[in-house]
């Protein structure tokens, strides 16, 4: 658990270290990203209304208002893709290769768009069998006779969380090596995570835990309203999305590079 904890403390550590530089990098796709939710509130509260809260069929959205929050949210999944690509090239760049490379080209953007598309299936069809076997657990509970626990349902919550995200935090080194214009298979990211596979478990648990944290905190507090709900809830997430990027890119420097996990940067 030492070792979790030294890959969560260096990711956040990175981000904290030196505050005025992470803005100057990041607050350009941060703001695209909540942009496009703040312009979601505004030209498309109908479709937003339809996404928080059921309404009766004479108030469905038009197709315009769902073709512009679609719009919009490829527009804010550009941005957060932008977001990891520049914060990976930030750390992962030494030297006059990070002032002369940090902005990526266009190819690059897709690639690292490409791998996130192609990571993001293999999540889904992990997350089957994941989902399967909780939903059997869960059943065995419920078919003991007794009422279970909320508890129990709790846990299994997070064992989910925390399977779902050790298995991406294996498979996604290919998404800095994307970022730096390298090209890893998935199957190659889960073979150089392997001799970490029980720290980055350890890792998986702490992130399941803090996301579980902000979200119960987030469902109690944020307010109602669909359009101020998901500007904030976009905020929440895409701090929650820097931390996990922060952890591909301590991953991929301490494993791929060699990097020690103690240095708060990169030289």
């Amino acid at each position: 658990m030492n070792t979790a904890m030294a890959i969560i403390s260096h990711a956040v550590r990175m981000l904290t270290y030196d505050t005025r530089t992470t803005l100057q990098i990041l607050l350009p796709p941060l703001a695209l990203v909540v942009g496009s939710a703040a312009a979601a509130a505004v030209l498309a509260p109908s479709a937003l209304h339809l996404l928080y809260i059921q309404v009766p069929n004479d108030d469905l959205p038009t197709v315009a208002s769902l073709a512009v929050l679609l719009g919009l949210g490829i527009i804010g999944l550009t941005g957060y893709a932008l977001m990891a690509i520049l914060w990976h090239r930030h750390v992962l760049l030494n030297g006059d290769a990070r002032s002369a490379a940090l902005r990526p080209d266009v190819p690059t953007v897709f690639s690292y768009l490409w791998r996130a598309t192609l990571v993001g299936l293999v999540q889904m069809l992990v997350s089957i069998p994941i989902a399967f076997a909780m939903a059997l657990v869960g059943g065995a509970a419920l078919s003991t006779g007794a009422s279970p626990s909320l508890l129990i349902f709790v846990v299994l919550g997070v064992l989910s969380g925390v399977l779902f995200l050790w298995v991406a935090l294996r498979i996604s080194m290919v998404l800095p090596a994307a970022a730096m214009g390298q090209k890893m298979r998935i199957a190659e990211s889960w073979q150089i995570t392997a001799s970490a596979a029980t720290p980055i478990l350890g890792a998986a648990l702490i992130l399941a835990l803090l996301n579980g944290v902000i979200s119960l905190a987030a469902t109690t507090l944020l307010p109602d309203a669909p359009g101020i709900r998901l500007v904030i809830e976009t905020v929440i997430y895409a701090l929650e999305g820097l931390v996990f990027i922060s952890v591909l890119t301590t991953l991929y420097g301490h494993l791929v590079e060699g990097r020690p996990l103690h240095q708060p940067t990169e030289e």
